[in-house]
Order: C-alpha cells, then structure tokens, then sequence
C-alpha cells in the first residue's frame, strides 16, 4: 500500500466520522506500535470523533510501526504525514537516548553475586530432605481433606536443572531445585498457597524472553519513574527491575512470583518477591524462602485455615499469611493537611496526593520523612519548602501561585513539574537544584527560560510548542537532552521540523507524505 493509499483511506474514514457534525478541520493520529494502535480523531474545536476503530485496525495492522497523521478541511482536502521518529504524538515525546534511564531504574547487566553462579553440583541434600518432607505432609493433608493425592507432575532430575542454570547463567536456590526434584509443577494444587511454580523449561522461557530477569516498573522516559522502598525496608533493592528476580510461578491471574538472589543488605538470597496487575508501587515482599512459604501453608491447613468452598476443585488453597498485603500503604491522598492526623504511620509513605488544600506551606507535611514522590493538585498558593524531606525525588505542582525558594539546594530532587501558575516564574530556584533531571514548565510565564541550559544535569523536559521555538531561536539546542515532551497538539509536521532544529547533526526524521483531495461524498 502506497502512502497515498493510506492518506486517502485515513481522510475518508475521518470524513465518515465527521458526517453529522459540523467542522472546519479535523485531524486523525495512530500510534501504530506494531503490537497495538492508539487512536486520536478530533476537530479543530476540540470535539472528539468516533473513527471507525475495526476498520483502521484492519488497515493499520500490515503496516510498519509509525505515528500517522492524516489533517482534512471540511472542503475534502486533505495532507498526510508518517514517521516512526517521534514518540507519541498529544503530546509529542522525542526520544533522543533510548538508553536513559532514571534513578533505579538500571539497564540490563546487572552483575551475578557470586553465591548464585551456576556450579552443576547436585542440591543440598539437607535442603532435598526438608523440602521432601514439607511437600510429602502437604500431600497427606490433600489427600485427607480432598480423598485423593496431588495431581503433580513428575519432578526432573539434577541434569535437567544444572542443564537450565546454565542457560540462565544462575544457579537456583536449594529450596526452589529442591522443589523442582519433587515435582515439575504443582498443578495448582496449592503446595505455595495462591501461587503454583512453573514447570522448569517456562521459568527458563520466560527469562530468556526480552531482557532478562523481572518487573520493569515504569521503565520508559514518558514514565514518571519513582521508584518507592518495598516493605519491610532493606530487604529488597530499591530498583524498577533486576536481572537476577527471576520469575518462577503466578497466582495464574495476572501475578508473578520471583526468587530473589540480588537481595538488599538486609534481605535474604532466594526470598520470594511478588509483581504484576496487583501489585501497584514496589515490588511485594512475600516470604524468605521457598521452604518458609510450604511451611506456612501446612501450618495454615493443619489449623482449618483453607477454602475448599468447592471439594470437587483440584485447587486446595490456604489461608497463609504471606498472601495478606502489609497495610501500610506506600501511597496516601489527602484533601486537607490535617487529614495527617489520620495517617497511620506518616513515616511510612512514600507518595503523596494532595487534592484542593487551598493554601499550604509543604513543610506541614514534615513528618512523612520517607516520602519520595509528592503531588499537589489544584491549589491556590503553594510554598515549596521542602528542606524537611531527605528522600523526596519528585514533585509536581499545580497552583495558581507558588513560592520555590524553599526548593534551592535539595539534595535528592531529580524531577519537578509546574502547572497552572499564574504569575511569572523565576529561574533562581530551579538553578539551584544540582540534580534536577526532569523539568517541566509548560504553558507557564518563565522570563529567563533560555537559562535552562544551565541546568548541568537536565535530561528531561516538558514545554509547549510555542516555548520550544522560543529555545531554538535563542540558540538554545541543549544537546544534553535525552527527551523532550512537546505539549500543545502541534501538527505532526511541525514536530518533525523541531526534531530536526533540536539535532540538526542527527539523521533528519524518515518522513512519508501524500496529500489529496476526496471526491465529494
């Protein structure tokens, strides 16, 4: 299909889109990921248009990874526009470095401690004999309470585990081989509670697919990227993915559980971490062991602490206490600042979402001194004094007027957003953050923006179109830039020719073009 083909067949889907309501242009954007499509129709009034979603997959779906642009007017004339060299487009994201990374967020390439390097000798036979036992009691506790054994799968032997270490390049904890000695997989059969450990040649698949090891939480530069303490502190590094986490089992509805044999100082090599669509923020804490888990779960179902709502079902599930979540959340919202009194442990949060406070001087909020990311949203008058808070990373402003001086000097602050501030914004402040990495200033009044390129350790940033072409004719090109966010709707065109002024020594952007008319309907 020619680019002229895929104009056309855009201009007309928008047009039949746009057929009862009344318009002067109109503009239809895909972000074609290649596994997936993200659809914008719109006129120029801002009123949404409802595309024909099946037939744009059934058109997008041959097609190469790529944001497409297609812009008619209401008299049918139409231009059209593709390239795979911006990011997203409302807002646009140029990614100019796609290995950057924030803070805890590491590339793979994680070094192996030393204790987990593949050894091809047989498993602990002390380990062997307590992992035996423990799945041998929870058998007879089945068998007692459902009339019949297990349906395990038959365990593999020491070859096959020491043949997948070496293909992993890591030698399993004793307890996890141990298990895989006594049964490939469990079957659901309850053996870990909730969870069910994979047969061995999946935990191998899955590490092997993509970048190895687990997790990757908020990993991409268009991610807001805080990485929160797991809890208990110090048992888990503080880290958005880790090469050696290595998946091993699921609840099989969207959670995962990984050994653990990078632990922090206070953690334990082969302790159990959970992930996936429950568990929102740092990766879960679950148990020490393999062993400790089949040892909470016979505890559980000798004391009657088990579902068999349902006795004809294989599954045999007990009510451990590694499946409780901690009740102390990382992350809280408050409406008013007094509503801190009503925070359990205010040194255990982690993230803040302040809703409508009015007024506030932040250092109210002083005796939540772990927290790392804070959010204030729709206030009238902010002061940013933030001296009191040694973990924090990240904030996000949105008021009609705030006072930064507090900010100057924070030591660990790497990211900070301002929204809707109504009176001009001076840079003193903001030069005085030495690890500021993230800006964003979009749509504000910033007198000496072209001093953004002062900002030695700037990575990110955030501003308007109108604010990046004030940058480029200044001569302000900040070569250090990882990525830029551009907000405003500007035309996909217009971003591609500020992608060229921002990196005029790069490649220029592969662009395809076609422009036409449409016959009247």
């Amino acid at each position: 299909m020619t680019p002229g083909d895929i104009g056309r067949e855009m201009a007309r889907l928008l047009r039949n889109s746009t057929r009862s309501v009344e318009f002067t242009s109109a503009v239809l954007r895909i972000q074609n990921t290649g596994g997936g499509l993200s659809i914008q129709a719109e006129t120029d009034s801002g009123r949404y248009l409802n595309a024909d979603i099946a037939a744009l997959a059934n058109l997008f779906r041959p097609l190469p990874p790529s944001i497409y642009e297609v812009r008619l007017s209401h008299t049918g004339e139409y231009s059209f526009l593709a390239t795979p060299d911006v990011g997203t487009t409302s807002p646009a994201w140029l990614v100019f470095d796609e290995d950057f990374r924030y803070p805890g967020h590491p590339l793979p390439g994680i070094p192996l401690p030393g204790r987990s390097r593949p050894t091809g000798s047989p498993t602990d036979p002390a380990v062997l004999t307590r992992v035996t036992a423990l799945a041998t009691e929870f058998a007879g506790l089945y068998e007692k309470i459902k009339g019949h054994a297990p349906p395990w799968e038959p365990g593999r032997t020491e070859a096959e585990l020491a043949e997948a270490e070496t293909r992993i390049g890591a030698r399993l904890p004793e307890d996890l081989r141990a298990l895989f000695r006594v049964t490939d997989w469990d079957n659901e059969s309850g053996l870990l509670g909730r969870y069910a450990h994979d047969p061995l040649h999946l935990l191998v698949e899955r590490y092997l697919e993509g970048a190895p090891g687990s997790h990757g939480w908020e990993d991409l530069v268009t991610d807001e990227g805080v990485v929160f303490e797991t809890s208990p502190p110090g048992r888990v590094k503080r880290l958005s993915r880790n090469d050696w986490w290595i998946t091993f089992g699921s609840d099989h509805a969207g959670d995962f559980v990984a050994v653990d044999l990078d632990p922090a100082e206070n953690g334990a090599s082969g302790q159990i971490l959970e992930y996936g669509r429950n568990v929102w923020g740092p990766i879960r804490y679950v148990a020490a062991s393999i062993t400790e888990m089949m040892e909470e779960v016979i505890r559980a179902l000798k004391a009657g602490e088990y579902d068999n709502d349902e006795p004809e079902s294989p599954y045999l599930i007990a009510d451990a206490s590694f499946h409780e979540e901690s009740g102390q959340a990382h992350d809280q919202v408050l409406t008013r600042t007094t509503d801190l009194d009503e925070v359990a442990d205010p040194g255990l949060v982690q993230e803040l979402y302040l809703n409508d406070p009015g007024s506030v001087d932040l250092a109210v909020l002083n005796p939540l001194t772990s927290l790392r990311h804070l959010r204030v949203n729709r206030a009238d008058s902010v002061v940013a004094n933030l001296s009191g808070f040694p973990s924090l990373e990240a904030v996000s402003i949105g008021a009609a007027e705030v006072d930064l001086t507090g900010l100057a000097g924070h030591s660990t602050l790497w990211s900070l957003s301002l929204v809707g501030v109504e009176h001009p914004i001076g840079f003193g402040p903001l030069a005085g953050l030495p690890g500021l990495m993230r800006l964003g200033l979009t749509g504000l009044d910033v007198p000496d923006l072209e001093r953004v390129g002062e900002l030695s350790s700037l990575r990110v940033l955030t501003l308007d179109v109108g604010q990046v072409r004030r940058l480029l004719d200044a001569g302000v090109t900040l070569p250090s830039l990882a990525a830029i966010e551009i907000t405003g709707g500007a035309p996909l065109a217009e971003v591609v020719r500020l992608r060229r002024r921002l990196r005029p020594d790069e490649p220029a952007p592969k662009v395809i073009e076609a422009s036409g008319m449409l016959a009247a309907p």
